[in-house]
């Protein structure tokens, strides 16, 4: 059992916000299916040190009560890679489980591309180029890069990457399950000191990239479909401006762009868009263009 997965175990625990002693941290520990002997307290010490340097977690001791607890908790709870490394976590914990009772656990297809990932990171972290073939919907022919991987995102469930090309233009975004003949090219480049995760996707909405100006776009939702957005904010910039008892009001800052329609369409008759005109129109064009398919 690695190092890595037993101090994601101990983030975990402690992150269910409760203070625990290392004799019920212990006591957890017995039942894990990635158990393999206590935790004596210098192998804890270690573990404390290597979460606080790797992940920047802080496991601090109450000498009063003889318990540890996460000092920074809210780094974690607001830290999109804490939630996705804890969901994955939960995951590996349940596989055996889940494995014995298959007929009971339903699921979509596993995105694919994540093999990728491990190369595409590997030359992010040498500072390397990364060379590739990949097939574009709106293209018959793989064509071949070489390029300068600045980052990786998520979304809907697939992996994708943002590259920059060796020209220093603008960089494009490149879906994993696309790519093949992946490796990394013995050429050393970084990215553009301005290519950045939260300057390329400043305002964007999904993976697409805009360049227009952001807008505050204003959205009328009905019934119980309220319920469902406080629940799951179609994007972070959400505030819920008005309530009342059949609509709430709900606004964002946002550059329009394709994923946006899509996700707007997908909460069907009980979304309005209200502002600005340029989106509302967009979406009332949309929804005439489908209709004609049913005349």
């Amino acid at each position: 059992m690695g190092k890595i997965e037993k101090c994601l175990y101990i983030v975990e625990l402690l992150s269910r916000g409760k203070a625990l002693s290392l004799r019920e941290i212990n006591e957890h520990w017995e039942y894990s299916s990635l158990y393999d002997g206590e935790i004596i307290p210098k192998t804890f010490g270690r573990y404390k040190e290597y979460i606080s340097s790797v992940f920047a977690i802080d496991i601090e001791y109450d000498a009063h009560t003889r318990c540890y607890y996460i000092a920074n908790m809210d780094d974690v709870q607001s830290n999109a890679i804490y939630r996705y490394l804890l969901s994955a976590f939960h995951i590996q914990e349940l596989s055996e489980l889940a494995l014995k009772h298959k007929d009971k656990v339903l699921l979509d297809e596993a995105p694919s591309g994540v093999e990728h990932l491990h190369t595409i990171l590997e030359a992010i972290d040498k500072g390397q180029l990364v060379e590739f073939d990949y097939r574009s919907f709106s293209r018959k022919e793989e064509t071949r890069h070489k390029l300068i991987p600045c980052f990786v995102k998520t979304w809907e469930q697939r992996w994708y990457l943002v590259a920059e090309p060796l020209t220093r233009k603008t960089p494009s975004v490149y879906a994993l399950e696309r790519i093949s003949g992946l490796h990394l090219v013995d050429e050393e480049a970084v990215p553009s000191a301005e290519v950045s995760p939260q300057a390329y996707f400043d305002a964007c909405f999904g993976v697409n990239h805009e360049d227009c100006a952001p807008q505050l776009i204003k959205l009328k939702v009905y019934g119980t479909q309220v319920d469902y957005i406080r629940a799951r904010p179609i994007h972070s910039s959400q505030q819920e401006v008005e309530t009342h008892d059949d609509y709430s009001i709900f606004t964002y800052w946002l550059r329009p762009s394709y994923n946006l329609y899509q996700t707007l369409l997908w909460h069907r008759e009980k979304l309005e868009v209200l502002a600005p005109e340029c989106v509302r129109e967009e979406i009332k064009g949309i929804v005439e263009r489908m209709m004609g398919w049913y005349e």
